[in-house]
């Protein structure tokens, strides 16, 4: 019995594992290009940033053309909406890609003094 337990838990936490390793994997990069160099990133040196909205129709706006408002967003004080000012009540989340560590420590030091200058991946035809 104690070996099905064992199993069991086992089984379990492999399942528990692929599923937090596809999660990962699933994020897609905002951006193709170092904010900081310019060089192309390393898809394994990422940071999310996360831009607040008052409601719905904000987050809306912004999700519809986000490279549009990232000066807004770096602008914007923590907490409140990017548009008004307002308490922030939703938020989406950008992950931005790097060329190394040194450029993604630079943003995670002072995110809001890089967020303006990411750009969004171009679109590749398929």
């Amino acid at each position: 019995m104690k070996k099905w337990n064992l199993l069991a838990g086992l089984v379990l936490l492999t399942l528990c594992l692929g599923i937090s390793q596809a999660d990962e994997e699933a994020k897609t990069l905002f951006n193709d290009k170092c904010p900081i160099s310019g060089k192309e990133v390393n898809a394994e040196k990422t940071s999310d940033y996360k831009v607040e909205f008052c409601c719905k129709n904000c987050k809306g706006k912004f999700d519809k053309e986000p490279a549009k408002y990232l000066e807004k967003a770096a602008e914007a004080e923590a907490g409140t909406c990017i548009f008004n000012g307002k308490p922030a009540k939703t938020s989406s989340t950008l992950t931005v890609g790097f060329c190394c560590g040194n450029c993604k420590a630079k943003f995670d030091e002072e995110p809001n003094k890089y967020i303006g200058k990411v750009t969004a991946a171009e679109k590749k035809d398929e």
